[in-house]
């Protein structure tokens, strides 16, 4: 069925946009929608920090080396922080996610992360039940700086373990070797109250079952609150493509062991108590991961930072820098298409929230694929929901990708 194996949500957005345009919006549109109240008071915030201090050999994010303090950026994030604060729409709003995300977030000093996220408490008013994220790296991440982030609202943090194997964190260019890393987990899980969630990497060069199952097994010692999983992608300009690039045997792509070790994670991680929560993550029940959530379902997200995007409703914004941003405003076919896709995202998901986003004839369509996909074994339809097999959860971004794709077509 599938001639194509889309990898990630992002793959499934430029799919979208093959069959919508959206509209050009101003930065007036953008500043005038936030002079106005926030009727529903749901906002979120994303913080970019375009900075890192040891690049990983498979990354090309927007990202560079650290060659500074970062005093400059943060005070630039301060003075953002406050003049958004003052804008009506959110000063009506109630803040339920925060995500700092990069990069490395947790690269500045102690005293630099103190005035930021005391500077965020002073210009917004947060929702009982918010959800505050750091991603970071173990070797950022000190124990003084971790005090301060839960002291000022931090309840969750994401950390990039990528792999606990040795042979596997020497290729991805990781700090620490994997006893280090286990004890060094267990320890933030005693000190710090909040979730402890991290990123796994699996099918990175000649990886074997053993190390893809110890991978399994050690997030369960470690007792991570969730993990996401993804197969490496092999980004043009990352350390590991030009490697690539001068001896070809280096890494050999095989679709069939991407799945075979991809179904290797899953099923000792469900074994250890696991629960899929998304379609590359895992949960021990803990975590709800909010901030993804909100982004599946077009929520509002103000974004602060270089590199930073989000949308306050129709009213898309990307900050290329500190001088430049775009603007744009989402059609409804695209908001339409977007929120089936956000909506499949997730171990299941509800055919009558699907239907709020299409009319008949295109149901009828979807509905018909999604039986395809059943006999198949991706999914099992039952009382009006489908839900992701263990074949589907593999294949599920083309799943996703093969509906709006069908849906497309009939436009």
């Amino acid at each position: 069925m599938f001639k194509i194996r889309y990898k990630s949500h992002h793959d499934v957005g430029n799919i979208i946009s093959k069959f919508t345009q959206n509209l050009k919006a101003s930065k007036d549109d953008f500043l005038d929608l936030l002079n106005t109240e926030n009727k529903n008071k749901q906002l979120g915030i994303y913080f970019h920090i375009p900075y890192c201090d040891k690049i990983c050999s498979f990354c090309n994010m927007n990202r560079k080396q650290l060659d500074n303090d970062l005093e400059e950026y943060t005070k630039y994030l301060c003075e953002e922080i406050k003049k958004y604060g003052a804008f009506k729409f959110c000063q009506t709003s109630e803040i339920d996610v925060v995500f700092f995300g990069g990069g490395t977030p947790t690269i500045f000093k102690k005293e630099q992360l103190e005035r930021i996220l005391k500077t965020l408490n002073e210009n917004f008013k947060f929702a009982k039940d918010y959800e505050m994220t750091f991603e970071t790296t173990l070797h950022n991440l000190t124990f003084e700086k971790l005090k301060v982030m839960e002291e000022n609202g931090v309840n969750r943090i994401s950390v990039g373990i990528q792999t606990f194997s040795n042979r596997g964190r020497k290729l991805l260019n990781r700090t620490y070797d994997k006893d280090y890393v286990v004890e060094r987990l267990k320890e933030i899980k005693k000190r710090f109250s909040g979730l402890v969630c991290i990123d796994i990497i699996y099918n990175y060069a000649n990886q074997t079952d053993e190390e893809v199952l110890q991978d399994a097994d050690l997030l369960a010692e470690v007792e991570a609150d969730s993990a996401s999983f993804y197969s490496l992608m092999i980004h043009d300009g990352s350390d590991i493509s030009k490697e690539r690039e001068k001896d070809k045997s280096i890494y050999i792509y095989s679709l069939e062991r991407d799945e075979e070790l991809h179904n290797l994670f899953y099923s000792r991680c469900v074994e250890k108590g696991y629960k899929l929560l998304e379609l590359t993550k895992l949960t021990n029940g803990r975590d709800s991961y909010k901030y993804i959530r909100n982004n599946n379902g077009l929520k509002n997200l103000l974004p602060i930072g270089n590199g930073a995007g989000g949308h306050i409703q129709d009213i898309g914004v990307y900050n290329m820098n500190q001088q430049m941003s775009f603007y744009s405003k989402t059609s409804e076919i695209n908001h339409n298409l977007s929120m089936i896709s956000g909506l499949m995202q997730f171990d299941k998901f509800d055919l009558e929230e699907i239907k709020k986003y299409c009319d008949d004839k295109i149901y009828k369509i979807i509905y018909k694929r999604l039986q395809e996909f059943e006999k198949e074994g991706y999914i099992k339809i039952e009382n009006n929901f489908a839900i992701y097999q263990l074949k589907g959860i593999f294949w599920g971004n083309s799943l996703v990708a093969n509906i709006i794709e069908e849906i497309g077509r009939h436009l």
